[in-house]
């Protein structure tokens, strides 16, 4: 990860990182981390420590968009980091970008597109489609070893141009068999003895769960 800009990492390294003061130049580093696609999130922490500090200070819009980031960091924890710090009376507030974060989490990525299309503070932000797509690209690894390209596009919300792009860079490729086909895991498996036991059928939902709680423990 890249190393934020020396005025920042000095702050946050001294006393001032508690200091009122410091939340101008803080509050102005998230919005070009909004502008850019960068992500910095002990800076935004810094931010909400503040919030928590001197609670007259509290913007809703800027709380709003540091969940955004951490949304963006999916599967990582960071999102959880964040509503951490975040008082439950300003919960209501930022509920809009809750209900994102619960349709990543359930895997509900077609519902995730509609309200992102929705959600406006989106709009001012760069790169936000790649960090959903590479999360739901590592879900969909994790548990398929094939999927229809139709069922591909929905749930990446994507053209068909931009799937091909992503295959490409996530080393998928189409069957030989049948080409609306795209093999997304070829893994294979060696037989091992173990007791035997009554097959689990498991969910999209329970497959992102497991997925999204295996990263908090790397």
């Amino acid at each position: 990860m890249a190393s934020a800009p020396a005025h920042i990492e000095e702050l946050l390294n001294s006393d001032d990182r508690y200091e009122v003061s410091s939340l101008e130049v803080l509050e102005s580093f998230l919005d070009e981390q909004m502008k850019n696609g960068t992500y910095f999130l002990d800076a935004n922490l810094a931010i909400l420590k503040l919030y928590l500090l001197y609670p007259k200070e509290t913007k809703e819009e800027v709380l709003k968009n540091i969940l955004l980031k951490a949304l963006m960091a999916f599967p990582a924890p960071d999102f959880s980091l964040c509503m951490y710090q975040i008082p439950e009376k300003y919960h209501a507030s930022v509920k809009d970008v809750i209900d994102l974060a619960q349709q990543l989490e359930m895997a509900k990525f077609k519902t995730f597109w509609k309200l992102a299309a929705e959600t406006k503070l989106l709009k001012d932000m760069k790169d936000w489609e790649a960090a959903v797509h590479t999360f739901i690209a590592g879900v969909v690894s994790a548990t398929y070893r094939s999927i229809k390209s139709d069922e591909l596009l929905e749930i990446l919300s994507m053209s068909a141009p931009d799937l091909e792009k992503l295959m490409k860079a996530n080393g998928w490729t189409r069957s030989k068999e049948d080409k609306s086909v795209v093999i997304v895991n070829t893994e294979t498996f060696k037989p091992k003895k173990q007791e035997v036991k009554e097959p689990a059928n498991m969910t999209l939902e329970q497959y992102t769960t497991m997925f999204v709680a295996s990263s908090f423990q790397a």
